[in-house]
Formats: C-alpha cells, structure tokens, sequence
C-alpha cells in the first residue's frame, strides 16, 4: 500500500443533451497533471461547460497485507482475525494491523518525514 497523489475534477454541462455522456455531471479523477490539465482545457473550450471544479486528493492504492510476519492469515476465525487500527500522519495515515500471534504490521510503511500519532 501507499500514498498516491490524484484530482478530481467534476465538470458541469448546462443541460445534458449538450454534454458528450448525456448527463449534466461528469466526476473523473485523474493520475497527473497533464491529464488533469487536458481536462480543464477541453472544460474551458466547451461553451456549454458551466463550471469544472478540481482539487488533489491523496488515495491509499495497493493491497493491504494479508499475512502478518509469522505468515498467519488476516483474515479466517477469531483465532488469527487481527486487530485494525489507523495512526494520523502528515503523509495521509497509516493502517496498523495487529495479529494475534503480537506481530504489527504498518502500512504504508513510516518514513523519514512521517510524524505518525499511535493512539
């Protein structure tokens, strides 16, 4: 798992019939700048585009661990269902998962710049 910088941008149509779905609103969330930059282009050269509001989100991607360190499953009966947990962090956050057996995994992983906030 980590951290990914993406946008979302919802573009908004005057009426549907003139926007290229048929519907008034359209929600994309896109992976750079550049086609966050194509969108807002085309937004800006369609007459009929009303408003395109955007904003950065950070997104978890990735698959949480499914084995804690002493290769217990995370998930099967009470006996190796771990514990979850979430750490505050600059960086977005942290899940913690704690196995039954005391091993703890955090993920994504605490870096250097990370001020995580166990509670």
């Amino acid at each position: 798992m980590e951290w990914r910088t993406r946008w979302r941008i919802t573009i908004r149509w005057d009426r549907a019939e003139n926007s290229p779905a048929g519907v008034t609103v359209i929600e994309r969330v896109v992976d750079s700048p550049a086609e966050l930059r194509h969108l807002v282009g085309r937004a800006r050269a369609d007459p009929h585009v009303v408003a395109f509001p955007f904003r950065q989100v950070r997104e978890l991607v990735g698959d949480e661990p499914d084995r804690c360190g002493a290769g217990h499953l995370h998930a099967g009966g009470s006996a190796t269902r771990p514990a979850r947990g979430w750490w505050p962090c600059g960086c977005g956050g942290h899940l913690v998962i704690r196995c039954r057996c005391g091993d703890v995994r955090v993920a994504p992983a605490i870096d250097s710049d990370c001020d995580a906030c166990p509670r």
